[in-house]
């Protein structure tokens, strides 16, 4: 390359891009035009000198400007909703649900948003006749800067787990429909979750799939308990559903009961093949000895004639999702050509309560 000199610097090695010094502006151009006249009773009082320096004319307060609250440096470096609901931005919290789960209903999270909202700030009490002071609780307020604070966390895991084993204990009580109470808030509090670890986030999706299976299977086994049974169409409608309901994602101690259930009811109908299948499947789950018993049985009764009488729209063997608005199955992804195939009765209310709201 060549020695060509560039001229970037003087001949005495200066710097020709170094900042403008400070001149006091002699030029024509920077005229400030001082001479301003101000009535008299504008005059400024001088304040006292101090260390004996120069007074100075601060005699007028000047506010400083308002700076920007600890709520809107949540929402600007966060973008879980629970964050924005602490903030009491409701509207951008609303816009991450359907973005991130696809949540399109949100009447239901109008009181878990009133009770998130409610843990956002405390209140010291200052001097009579004076207001309250907010303050603002912060997870990370050890290291947080002006700028870099975040909501503290007032809803764990674990407390949702807790709620878990006593919508548990609802449904092995039989109370459906404080059972179904239940599980719906845990499912609707998931997204609203603040997880530090993989395996916390594993563990939240599995409650989901958890409370999912839940809530299908109740609302169904509460729909079927609700349908007449004069017909035999009728009652083959409800063997299928108490079919149904023994292919969801249960506890063991739930799964006996399913089985039972459906195990009678068609033992009654006199699907005696189909009876035997659910009677195998229960002996497997290790119910108790007089349960078991019984169960062996209807068995041996049901393999003397391995037949099934009438008809139903239920095969065991092939893999199927159940409906949460018809209660109808629906087929597996692999062999239906869309979602829209899978079962035309799919609501967005019924993807709520499925679990699968994106």
């Amino acid at each position: 390359w060549g020695d060509d000199d560039l001229g970037l610097d003087d001949e005495d090695g200066g710097d020709e891009f170094k900042d403008a010094e400070d001149d006091d502006g002699e030029g024509d151009g920077w005229a400030a035009e001082d001479d301003i006249e101000l009535p008299p009773d504008l005059d400024l009082v001088s304040s006292p000198k101090v260390d004996e320096g120069p007074a100075t004319d601060d005699g007028y307060f000047v506010a400083p400007v308002r700076g920007v609250p600890p709520t809107q440096h949540w929402c600007n470096n966060s973008s879980l909703p629970v964050d924005h609901v602490l903030a009491g931005n409701v509207e951008s919290a609303c816009r991450l649900l359907h973005d991130q789960v696809g949540v399109v209903d949100f009447s239901p999270y109008k009181q878990h948003f009133l009770s998130t909202f409610s843990r956002s700030r405390t209140m010291f009490s200052c001097l009579a006749s004076t207001p309250s002071l907010p303050h603002h609780p912060q997870s990370n307020w050890k290291d947080a800067a002006a700028k870099t604070g975040m909501p503290a966390v007032g809803m764990k895991l674990s407390d949702l787990v807790s709620r878990l084993q006593s919508a548990y204990q609802l449904t092995t009580s039989g109370k459906f429909t404080e059972a179904l109470t239940n599980f719906r808030s845990i499912l609707l509090s998931i997204p609203l979750l603040v997880v530090e670890t993989k395996a916390e986030e594993q563990e939240a999706q599995q409650l989901l799939a958890i409370c999912s299976s839940y809530l299908v299977g109740l609302a169904m086994e509460g729909k079927r308990k609700e349908l007449p049974k004069g017909t035999v169409a009728e009652q083959v409608r409800v063997c299928e559903m108490a079919a149904y309901f023994t292919h969801c994602n249960l506890q063991p101690v739930h799964q006996i009961l399913t089985l039972r259930t459906a195990l009678n009811l068609f033992f009654k109908l006199k699907n005696f093949k189909t009876a035997g299948s659910f009677a195998r499947r229960l002996l497997e789950l290790g119910p108790k000895p007089e349960v078991a018993q019984q169960t062996r049985k209807i068995l041996q009764a049901c393999d003397k004639n391995p037949t099934d009488e009438h008809k139903m729209n239920y095969d065991e063997h092939n893999p199927f999702d159940i409906c949460a608005a018809s209660f109808v199955p629906c087929q597996e992804p692999s062999t239906a050509r869309s979602s829209r195939e899978r079962c035309a009765g799919w609501t967005e209310s019924a993807r709520l309560e499925r679990g699968l709201l994106g």
